[in-house]
């Protein structure tokens, strides 16, 4: 089944996230980072008056890689479950059908995939519901409560 993608640009790396899961592109904001976070947690951004977590999907994909600036084209990816992936910059739409990938290069079966760009290219399909654990997410969201209080508390003195 074709379906369209956003391509995203990580270091050399190229990951297909289906568009269905994408709420919108961001330019680069303001990320406000509590000292403590675990390291693939970059902080978080103000978005409708809320912190959104801010995640790096290069960290989640392969925690010892080495954390880098963020560049000047740099995107916040929002996605339909408020978290933020920071990528070096969404490239493009594409469409096509994800062909299957060797299980041993899954990472976790967070990778789902690869897509044949129009340039010849590929990139790996993520599987967004797979990019966490369970214990991950609430971790998160105790994190994003955490972040909520603080923000209140600043807004109220």
């Amino acid at each position: 089944m074709t379906a369209s993608f956003l391509i995203l640009r990580i270091g050399d790396s190229r990951l297909a996230l289906p568009m269905a899961v994408v709420r919108e592109v961001l330019p680069m904001l303001p990320i406000d980072a509590a000292p403590g976070l675990p390291r693939p947690l970059l902080g978080f951004v103000t978005l409708q008056d809320r912190p959104v977590p801010v995640l790096a999907p290069g960290l989640l994909l392969a925690p010892d890689a080495p954390v880098g600036s963020i560049g000047l084209f740099a995107h916040l990816v929002r996605l339909r479950d408020d978290l933020c992936l920071l990528v070096d910059r969404a490239e493009d739409v594409a469409q096509g059908d994800v062909a299957p990938l060797d299980p041993a290069h899954s990472l976790n079966a967070a990778i789902a995939g690869e897509l044949t760009l129009a340039d010849g290219g590929t990139a790996h399909v993520v599987a967004p519901d797979r990019l966490l654990l369970d214990a991950e997410r609430a971790v998160l969201a105790t994190l994003t409560a955490a972040a909520t209080a603080r923000r209140d508390q600043w807004t109220a003195a």
